[in-house]
């Protein structure tokens, strides 16, 4: 079972390398056909601006800023997200009353709260900071929600019955039933992070990635411009990644109780 298991591992990273492959020759051939404007940068050029980015001390300063914010937004909005969730879908007239808020609050474009923000605290790390927890707030907030509202009702019924103590309800029966979707939230949370955070400082010009792809594009580097952006969804992809994996172990009751 264990040799099955690397050699399925070994074929499907093969898979995903191949298919990272055909890509790269395809955008290729696109740039050499002249599809695509000629400030596209090739494979080549892209290659080469990703490795000067890499002994760069200001793409190491910029990469640093952006994770800053970027994290320092997404711990905000886990743990406030985390606490309403629970305290929300746990008492079903608090879940009925706010339940036009929480969809008209997921709905909206918090990006374009961002002047607003900018006037309270000006273009700074404090403003990416905000942006960022509140655009990550909702999808912890909403999966949350929907896992403290996952009881069965047998299991409601035993507890009523039984009068077990809301402390030890809240340890055994509500947060283990919650936190599959918990981390589902913060996940997906993660990942929006890193966009909003790069977003953000290409539009408000706070240091950080975005503003170095946008002092890049100025400049007519594009092939500095599209390394950094590539830098960017890496690092998105990385901490998804890292996160899946450390659910995969945490939660490792739950995976064996869907497979």
């Amino acid at each position: 079972m264990k040799t099955s298991t690397k050699s399925l591992d070994w074929g499907l990273t093969t898979q995903r390398l191949l298919a990272v492959a055909a890509l790269l020759a395809i955008w290729q051939v696109v740039i050499w056909s002249g599809t695509l404007p000629s400030m596209t940068p090739g494979v080549a050029a892209l290659a080469s601006s990703i490795g000067a980015a890499l002994t760069s001390a200001t793409f190491w300063a910029a990469l640093a800023q952006t994770m800053t914010a970027a994290v320092s937004g997404w711990l905000i909005a886990v743990v406030a997200g985390t606490v309403l969730g629970l305290l929300i879908g746990s008492i079903r007239a608090l879940d009925h009353s706010t339940s036009i808020l929480i969809d008209f609050g997921r709905s909206f474009p918090v990006l374009a709260l961002m002047p607003v923000v900018i006037m309270l605290l000006g273009a700074t790390a404090q403003m990416e900071t905000v942006v960022v927890a509140l655009s990550c707030l909702w999808p912890v907030l909403v999966q949350t929600i929907y896992g403290a509202r996952r009881m069965e009702s047998a299991v409601v019924d035993t507890v009523r019955i039984f009068q077990i103590p809301a402390l030890l309800r809240f340890r055994r029966v509500l947060l283990p039933s919650a936190t599959p979707f918990i981390a589902t939230g913060i996940r997906i949370s993660a990942s929006i992070a890193i966009l909003v955070a790069v977003g953000v400082e290409v539009l408000s010009q706070t240091p950080g990635i975005g503003r170095q792809i946008t002092l890049a594009q100025q400049a007519q580097r594009w092939d500095s411009a599209f390394a950094y952006l590539f830098f960017a969804g890496l690092v998105g992809w990385g901490i998804a990644s890292l996160l899946n994996y450390a659910e995969g172990r945490i939660l490792t009751w739950n995976r064996q109780t869907n497979d």
